[in-house]
């Protein structure tokens, strides 16, 4: 049994309006002539049809944005779509015709397996990394269940709901053997998308073996600071939580990224607009531009005070 680490808890408050947001945060530097600006939106947890609610209105002002900004790419973190009417959902997805990824969440295999899932979203491996721009990204699949026997196997359809919570969120062996490698190969700056959490997160039991993939991340920065590589592990991006967080753990920032839909608390309480953020790789800096909102209906001051509605910081962008 992995041993769990101490986890900061840092939350952002919650707010109104429709402002952009951003924080600053200072990333590794060098002279090398391959790095330029990156520009990227994000977007995570839409939840198409998870209660039988459409969601292309949502998923189309963050498209909307993206046709505006013409970011180099786009990425949404995990539990998209489901493969049944979800038409609409490609539709606006594939306005964009710059590159597109996409992160495996749970959800998204509540009523398939992931090779549906996959295939719809013209995802060819549930895990899988890319450079662009000078830096390294590496999206991860963590939506492997624990069985009794210490088996993982893979989420499928909902597979993973009847187990608690410390049976849920794993990574393969094999993964965690890629991953590695795929570390220690690199030499730039590396961002990771993932969908389930591996630090800052609410959710003390459902981290899987987030401590395995810490250890990896440490190994590959202490490899690169004693080879002089530019290689590090320098921003993590996550979704599940329906959060907005941001933590610092051995010089990675690690951000969690708002749903663009809802909170859950006791049942769904939704925001009346879609919120969602665009990042900003330039010059040694690292930026994020977020949306806010409020709620759409009425909720009880327990949801007010512990969930915001944004995305980001409150440092106004001019």
């Amino acid at each position: 049994m992995w041993k769990r680490r101490n986890f900061i808890k840092t939350l952002a408050a919650a707010g109104a309006g429709n402002l952009l947001y951003s924080h600053v945060f200072s990333l590794p530097t060098d002279s090398s002539n391959n790095r330029k600006a990156v520009r990227f939106g994000i977007i995570s947890d839409l939840h198409h049809l998870q209660f039988k609610n459409k969601e292309e209105t949502r998923l189309k002002a963050f498209m909307d944005e993206v046709l505006k900004i013409s970011p180099d790419f786009i990425v949404q973190c995990g539990d998209f779509c489901r493969p049944q009417q979800s038409e609409g959902i490609m539709a606006e997805w594939n306005r964009f015709k710059g590159p597109k990824y996409h992160v495996l969440g749970n959800h998204d295999m509540d009523v398939c397996n992931k090779e549906t899932i996959m295939a719809l979203w013209g995802m060819a491996q549930p895990y899988y990394s890319y450079d662009f721009g000078g830096y390294h990204f590496v999206v991860m699949d963590r939506n492997f269940l624990r069985k009794e026997d210490n088996s993982l196997v893979h989420y499928d359809n909902s597979n993973w709901s009847p187990y608690s919570s410390p049976f849920r969120s794993f990574t393969d062996q094999p993964q965690l053997d890629w991953l590695k490698k795929d570390l220690f190969a690199n030499d730039k700056p590396l961002i990771v998308f993932m969908h389930q959490s591996v630090f800052i997160s609410d959710y003390f039991d459902e981290l899987g073996n987030a401590d395995e993939i810490l250890d990896i991340f440490d190994d590959a920065n202490l490899n690169a600071e004693k080879s002089g590589s530019n290689g590090k592990v320098v921003a993590v991006f996550m979704g599940h939580d329906h959060d907005d967080r941001y933590g610092i753990r051995n010089n990675v920032h690690y951000f969690i990224i708002n749903s663009a839909t809802y909170v859950y608390n006791e049942g769904p309480h939704y925001f009346k607009d879609s919120i969602f953020a665009f990042v900003t790789l330039n010059n040694g800096k690292l930026t994020i531009q977020g949306r806010r909102t409020i709620y759409r209906d009425p909720v009880p001051d327990k949801i007010r005070k512990r969930f915001p509605t944004i995305i980001s910081d409150r440092k106004l962008l001019l």
